[in-house]
């Protein structure tokens, strides 16, 4: 009888142990990611300026080939009513 005793007793004493490892373990997955977390959005911030300024410099010729493409029939069309208007007045 005792012999169960001190097998129930070890087993419980295991599962408290672990137990409290697992807490630990959690608690200090916690402290870390608290204390990483300015590194993290520091990094995020970082990578996202530099994907603006990679996209501004991949688009700003893109938008200035078609302005350029848009502005010649702007220029007709403007030439036309401003004939218009001459002839009507």
């Amino acid at each position: 009888m005792l012999e169960a005793l001190a097998i129930v007793t070890l087993l419980c004493l295991g599962a408290v142990v672990v137990g409290l490892l697992v807490l630990l373990a959690g608690v200090l997955k916690l402290v870390f990611k608290l204390a990483l977390l300015p590194i993290v959005l520091g990094l995020k911030a970082l990578f996202f300026i530099i994907a603006v300024v990679v996209a501004l410099a991949v688009l700003g010729p893109v938008v200035l080939v078609v302005g350029g493409l848009l502005l010649i029939p702007l220029l007709i069309l403007g030439g036309l009513v401003w004939a218009g208007v001459a002839v009507l007045t």
